[in-house]
C-alpha cells in the first residue's frame, strides 16, 4: 500500500509541478539522488518524527530540515520579511507547513524556528527568515527535486539558511554542502 501511496502522491506532484512553473517559475531543480550522504535510503536518515513538525535528515545536499513525513522543507527568496508570498496556485505546488496556531510548538528551538500567520489565516513555521515550504514534486523522504527551483526555491539547513541561495542577506545563502 505504501508504493502505491507513494505513486499517487508522485502523479499529483508532476501535475501541482506543472501549475509551480506558471504560478511560482522555474524547472524541477536538481538531479541529486536520493540517498542519504553515507549512502543510505534517506528515508532511514531522518531524525523527524510523527510528533515533531520538523527535523533534519541527510540528503545529497547536505542535512535538511524535513517535515515528519521525512519530506524536504524549501524557503522562497521571494518571501522577504519573513512574510509568505506563496498562495493560490503557488501554495499548491509548494504546500506550507502549518501549526495549530502563533505559539511554537514544543521541542523547537526559538533562536531558529518562529511562526508567522499567512494571508488566509493559518499559521505557517519559519526557519530563519524563511517560512518553510514542501515540495509537491517529492513523493518520498530524501527527495530534493525542488532545488533551485526558479531560482527561487531551496533547501533550508538546519540553521535556517537555505541551501545554495544567493542573496545580499547573509542569512540567505548557507554553505552549499
Amino acid at each position: 500500500m505504501r508504493a502505491s501511496v507513494i505513486r499517487t502522491r508522485a502523479i499529483i506532484g508532476i501535475g501541482a509541478a506543472a501549475l509551480a512553473l506558471a504560478a511560482c517559475g522555474g524547472g524541477y531543480g536538481s538531479d541529486e539522488p536520493s540517498t542519504a550522504a553515507d549512502g543510505r535510503d534517506a528515508a532511514a536518515a531522518s531524525e523527524a518524527t510523527a510528533d515533531a513538525p520538523v527535523g533534519r535528515a541527510d540528503t545529497g545536499l547536505g542535512t535538511v530540515l524535513v517535515d515528519a513525513e521525512g519530506l524536504t522543507l524549501y524557503g522562497l527568496t521571494d518571501d522577504t520579511g519573513g512574510v509568505s508570498t506563496c498562495d493560490g496556485a503557488c501554495a499548491e505546488a509548494w504546500p506550507p507547513l502549518t501549526v495549530d496556531g502563533p505559539d511554537l510548538p514544543g521541542g523547537l528551538d526559538s533562536d531558529v524556528f518562529s511562526v508567522v500567520e499567512r494571508s488566509d489565516g493559518t499559521f505557517q513555521l519559519k526557519a530563519g527568515e524563511w517560512p518553510l515550504y514542501r515540495f509537491a514534486g517529492d513523493a518520498a523522504p530524501g527527495d530534493t527535486n525542488g532545488q533551485g527551483s526558479g531560482g527561487v526555491w531551496f533547501a533550508a539547513a538546519p540553521d535556517g539558511s537555505l541551501i545554495g541561495a544567493t542573496s545580499a542577506d547573509p542569512a540567505a545563502s548557507g554553505s552549499a554542502y
